[in-house]
């Protein structure tokens, strides 16, 4: 119930409002899933209004497909059992964004009983830190990290059981799959999952003063792996490359790291300035990300667990360290995409301060009877401040400005309805080999950031190459081609009216109209949008 809960808590965005939301990356993920389920083809070369955005992102197969195919095949599958174009891709990508809700309570609930588990479940219902990279669109990153517990849980097991009643090495091949199937979705939490094991190793070799090793076991679940890995060549390889090629971001980082300060270390968030334009200051607070009242049972838990020291709880502290570490990589070089790394530190501090608030008793010398009933009376509030302070928190930051563009810098951007009609109709109306440029809102400081993610949402439900007109350097070329088609988007510019320089974009595009579309035929005229062609004379 409670998952079914945070399905319906976190698809608040596009219940009533069936319009496909988010920043660049979930106009890409869309797009590949939505092109493989409208055309009924598989996904080999990348169609051409995608290829001219993503056909280098592969580096070892350029105009191939930059991830694997299985997440963005779900999609497409998806769309095709819905029959819908937007809400069964974004449904499939809310289930498998919480899908991270069930691994975190099945682990901690093995270990910890039900009740640390399903208040862990709970917090993580309402952490903005998890739900913001959904709406902006790191979609497989969200159902990758769901493995990462998974993955631990069975290396624990496999290892514990040396020591119990004898090996169990389907433990070490369940956690070699879920390796596979954490490559295949995104590498980066494959870094995190391996990691983890190596710390969580570690930690039972020291504290069983042995260490488990069995070359069969070792070598089956290699090829476990391999197998996986050898699946998706174009995809997979991938990897390799872009651990040598260099981004711009990458190469700012290396310039940062040059200067690094050492108390980056004693630093658990990174510094909001280096992200301006890219995240909000917001989403490195932990005060807006998880609550102040969550601080003092988040200490207590990580203080218990260093303290008692058991199997069971060096899991988890394997976990945090190994987030620690990867939160901390830019000390060693690989510095690109940290941020999204933060976004996984929900996953392990929800269970470090559901452990806390269960077993704050324990530091209290009181009977059996008194020791329960404090337990529970603090896990009632627990409940309270999750659903009064963060469920409140989160439910503004899922329906308050989600869809204005012109807000919050422009990070949760959507089209309109009036957009997604003419986006529509160029779909089923306009050549493949059409393309499409768009006039709205000017090339301005304030507003050309969310118009430019509008206008790439709008090529990715129309399935043409789309343009912003402004920014486009061969006008003159567009306005005496055959090949483009002209819109006006002035539903763009109604959210402005209220604003100074309304009037003289409205005018800017109104003469825009009559003058150099004199030529130009109009194909399409509703709810303030309109489409124009090049009218061609036959001799």
């Amino acid at each position: 119930m409670v998952y079914l809960f945070a399905i319906y808590f976190w698809s608040q965005p596009y219940q009533e409002r069936k319009l496909p939301y988010g920043e660049f990356d979930a106009m890409s993920h869309f797009e590949v899933g939505d092109w493989m389920a409208y055309n009924d083809k598989s996904l080999v070369h990348l169609p051409h209004y995608i290829d001219l955005r993503y056909g280098n992102d592969n580096l070892f197969k350029p105009h191939t497909l930059w991830y694997p195919p299985p997440f963005h095949t779900a999609l497409g599958v998806m769309e095709v059992i819905g029959g819908e174009r937007i809400v069964p891709i974004f449904l499939l990508n809310t289930i498998m964004a919480t899908f991270v809700i069930i691994t975190v309570y099945f682990v901690i609930n093995s270990l910890f009983g039900f009740l640390p588990a399903i208040l862990s479940a709970l917090l993580i219902i309402f952490s903005p830190r998890d739900f913001m990279p959904y709406l902006w669109g790191q979609w497989p990153e969200r159902f990758a990290y769901a493995f990462i517990p998974i993955i631990l849980y069975c290396f624990y097991n496999y290892f514990i059981s040396f020591s119990k009643e004898g090996s169990k090495p389907i433990y070490l091949y369940l956690a070699s799959l879920f390796l596979g199937i954490n490559l295949l979705i995104h590498p980066l939490s494959l870094f995190h999952s391996v990691l983890g094991v190596a710390v969580l190793y570690l930690f039972l070799s020291i504290k069983q003063k042995k260490f488990v090793f069995n070359w069969k076991h070792i070598v089956m679940s290699f090829i476990i792996f391999l197998v996986l890995f050898m699946l998706f060549p174009y995809q997979t390889f991938n990897i390799f490359p872009r651990l040598g090629a260099k981004t711009d971001v990458e190469k700012e980082a290396e310039k940062a790291q040059r200067k690094i300060d050492l108390s980056r270390l004693f630093q658990w968030s990174l510094n909001p300035q280096d992200y301006v334009g890219s995240v909000p200051a917001i989403y490195f607070s932990y005060r807006d990300m998880h609550g102040s009242w969550t601080l003092p049972f988040l200490l207590i838990g990580i203080l218990f667990l260093l303290l008692r020291r058991q199997e069971r709880d060096l899991l988890l502290l394997a976990w945090v360290i190994s987030l620690y570490i990867v939160l901390h990589r830019d000390l060693i070089g690989k510095a690109a995409f940290l941020h999204r790394s933060l976004s996984a530190t929900q996953h392990i501090f929800t269970p470090l301060t559901a452990i806390g608030a269960v077993y704050i008793s324990s530091f209290l010398k009181l009977s059996s009877n008194y020791s329960k009933y404090l337990k529970y009376l603090i896990a009632a509030a627990f409940v309270y401040f999750a659903l009064s302070i963060n469920m409140a928190n989160a439910s503004q930051m899922l329906n308050k400005n989600v869809y204005n563009p012109y807000d919050q810098n422009g990070f949760f951007v959507s089209i309109n309805h009036e957009e997604g009609q003419a986006s529509q109709w160029v779909l089923e109306n306009v050549p493949q080999e059409y393309n499409l440029t768009v006039l709205g809102i000017p090339h301005t400081d304030n507003f050309i950031s969310a118009t430019a993610k509008k206008i790439r949402w709008m090529a990715a439900v129309s399935q043409h190459v789309n343009r912003f007109y402004y920014l486009m350097n061969n006008k003159e070329d567009v306005l005496k081609s055959s090949n483009w088609l002209i819109m006006l988007d002035y539903s763009m510019l109604l959210p402005l009216r209220d604003t100074e320089p309304f009037k003289t974009m409205l005018n800017d595009v109104t003469e825009f109209e009559k003058t150099a579309l004199a030529n130009h035929t109009l194909v399409y005229d509703k709810n303030n949008i309109r489409v124009y062609k090049l009218r061609v004379y036959k001799p």
